[in-house]
């Protein structure tokens, strides 16, 4: 039995499995009357791939039941029945129930959250996400079949060899394309590549890099996780519970490369791609790759870029850095560790990587650190701001990872930010020392737009945040030296800052950020399939993440790009996406036209 820290009420119990049972009559019937009755004064619903295939947040009852209209009478949403493999409790004064359903391609499980309202108990929160298709099961060993004569005859002589020597021939692909072909080998190559392999649908990974893992490898020292070790485990492999509540990058790297072996997925290192084009009447891409000095075109299906979200490194054009003598370089290239032992860092941008690269630089023995603020920095503490954000469902008091995701992800986006400023004011709260002793250091502190923090800053991709580990204590204590304002322009020796003061400097580091991902795209499939394209990340108009993870405007290409919990949870919906279309029960074109599946049940 999973986890959970509340008993089951009969009474809960039975509201829910009532409430579920008026439910399912009201969507089967498609009465708009019923089902308004079922919703509370201010309903949400979140849709995660199973009724419209896409993430669709409905927020009151007229845009829940306008939307349903459209997608019931296609998705035939039905056997709604409550999931006895997880108890009924009470949840901030709401009754929550997992359920479980079907519909016309597939089947899934769903959140609903109940208030009382007038002596009636109505619905304030649900959502439905799919997790499989009907009649095409993911990939499993049983006992059964493992225990079956026919496994334990032995083979012909060479029939072991041939077996194995097919298993390298798949990955090398001589014979047949890949359905899907995945650029980059980070985390979100890595778990759609192990959800495509569980589905059944052939998947090839290229990375630039000579290992797996080393794009977290070769990156500076000091990096580490920002999200709990709960919320960033893989698919199909948890983390061992020893681990350090943030992981550190060599051990990730370790991890990743080992992750590839276990769920045998297909990887080819030290591969660039060249170009891709799509061909229309094939409904299929060409991709031109080289690889070892030889090169070789496939034919994929579908073409997945997951060379990280942040795009193209944004290296601002600064006066005079021809004639500087020391070393410029964006975070991105930055090694750190003990090539700084001595020196005198100059760190430009004071968001995660500003902050980790100027504690590296201190531990390391640089003989100087300055940080330069160009705006206002969201910073809250482990202590108080990861167990508010994360405790609940990502800890080691948290449910098992596949309850914590559909629990934590059964909300809209739009609805976390509407109560995030409540929670950023708390942790801001119990921070109180640790931002008074900043702002007394120089460094300015925001909350972000409209107190919102995080979940602003994270979704919209605008404005800097930091979860402390330890840089705020050098600032505080003078270790790390803050600058307001930016660089004017270098000199031969160092840096003039926009207020006229000079500084000198060995190594300039600028943590600047990145342009927008589709950019990486344009030099690959050329202009004019990457005009097509939405870009990548910030919201759309009902508040969800915008092209990642979701459709980009282009039948067949996809951005995977995102933190580690995200892409662990979507990058199952993605495959499931892929299999339909490549199941032909989806039509790629317009995505909502349903086609029979292969087998019913």
């Amino acid at each position: 039995m999973p986890t959970r820290h509340s008993p089951t009420s009969t009474d809960d119990r039975s509201i829910a499995v009532s409430w579920l049972g008026r439910f399912g009559d009201a969507v089967g019937t498609g009465d708009a009357h019923a089902l308004r009755d079922l919703l509370s004064t201010d309903p949400w619903w979140r849709d995660l791939y199973a009724l419209t295939w896409d993430i669709v947040a409905m927020h009151g009852a007229d845009d829940i039941i306008d939307t349903l209209s459209g997608v019931l009478p296609v998705s035939r949403f039905g056997g709604i029945e409550l999931d006895e493999s997880w108890p009924v409790a009470r949840n901030g004064g709401a009754i929550e129930a997992i359920f479980r359903f079907t519909t016309a391609t597939g089947h899934g499980r769903g959140v609903i959250r109940l208030l009382e309202e007038d002596g009636r108990w109505r619905c304030w929160i649900v959502s439905t996400s799919l997790e499989g298709l009907r009649g095409l099961p993911e990939a499993r060993v049983s006992i059964d079949d493992a225990a079956s004569d026919a496994n334990n005859l032995p083979l012909s002589p060479g029939a072991r060899r041939a077996q194995q020597l097919a298993g390298h021939a798949r990955g090398e692909y001589r014979d047949e394309d890949p359905s899907v072909l995945i650029l980059g080998a980070g985390h979100c190559g890595l778990f759609l590549a192990a959800r495509l392999r569980q589905q059944g649908v052939s998947a090839l990974l290229v990375d630039r890099h000579a290992r797996a893992g080393d794009n977290w490898r070769l990156r500076y020292h000091g990096l580490l996780l920002h999200d709990t070790k709960w919320a960033t485990q893989f698919p199909y492999l948890p983390y061992p519970t020893t681990w350090p509540l943030f992981v550190p990058k060599d051990m990730l790297a370790d991890w990743m490369e080992a992750y590839v072996k276990l769920l045998d997925l297909d990887l080819w290192t030290s591969t660039q791609v060249r170009n891709a084009a799509w061909d229309p009447d094939a409904a299929r891409w060409t991709v031109l790759l080289e690889r070892g000095g030889t090169q070789r075109t496939l034919r994929p299906n579908h073409l997945v870029f997951a060379t990280g979200k942040d795009g193209i490194a944004a290296m601002p054009t600064v006066e005079g850095v021809d004639s500087y003598r020391g070393t410029v370089v964006h975070s991105s290239a930055h090694v750190g560790g003990e090539s700084l032992a001595g020196k005198r860092v100059i760190v430009v941008g004071t968001g995660s990587s500003g902050h980790d690269v100027s504690q590296d630089a201190y531990e390391s023995g640089a003989a100087s650190v300055t940080m330069v603020q160009r705006s206002p920095a969201y910073v809250f503490s482990q202590r108080h701001g990861v167990k508010t954000l994360f405790g609940k469902y990502y800890s080691e008091h948290s449910p098992d990872v596949e309850y914590a995701d559909l629990l934590a992800n059964a909300t809209p986006l739009a609805f976390g930010l509407a109560n995030a400023p409540h929670l950023t004011r708390q942790i801001a709260e119990l921070d109180h020392d640790l931002i008074a002793g900043l702002e007394a250091a120089g460094f300015r502190t925001t909350l972000g737009p409209g107190d919102a923090g995080q979940a602003y800053i994270a979704s919209r991709g605008r404005g800097a945040y930091y979860i402390d580990k330890g840089n705020a204590a050098l600032i505080i204590n003078g270790h790390v030296r803050v600058q307001p304002g930016e660089i004017a322009r270098f000199t031969a020796d160092g840096v003039v800052y926009r207020d006229g003061t000079e500084e000198l400097a060995d190594v300039v580091v600028f943590c600047t950020g990145y342009s927008n991902m589709r950019e990486v795209v344009r030099p690959i499939v050329g202009d004019e399939i990457t005009d097509q394209l939405a870009t990548v990340w910030n919201v759309d108009d009902r508040g969800e993440i915008r092209t990642a993870l979701r459709h980009s405007g282009h039948q067949k290409l996809w951005f995977m790009a995102t933190g580690f919990r995200l892409a662990r949870i979507f990058s199952h919906h993605v495959a499931l996406l892929i299999k339909a279309m490549d199941e032909e029960l989806l039509d790629p074109a317009v995505n909502v036209e349903l086609k029979q599946p292969p087998v019913a049940g």
